[in-house]
């Protein structure tokens, strides 16, 4: 794994690297938020365990509050 980059299956099975360009915790949740370097201006958003495995967020409370974290850290940065 390269420094700042997971990889992660797309829907047709094919491995993608993907850039990280954010993670915090939230509501005893662990979050990464990813970009694919070719598109770095769609964010996606995966909740991560200890393990590793990433899952997606549904959740559209969940999103909204990722959004936000997202904008806040735009500003800040």
């Amino acid at each position: 794994m390269k420094e700042n980059s997971i990889f992660i299956m797309d829907d047709e099975g094919k491995e993608v690297e993907m850039k990280i360009y954010l993670t915090f915790d939230a509501n005893d949740k662990q979050y990464v938020v990813v970009y694919e370097e070719d598109h770095d201006d769609e964010l996606f958003a995966l909740i991560y365990d200890d393990e590793g495995n990433l899952y997606p967020v549904d959740d559209p409370e969940e999103l909204e509050m990722i959004d936000e974290v997202v904008s806040a850290y735009e500003e800040e940065n």
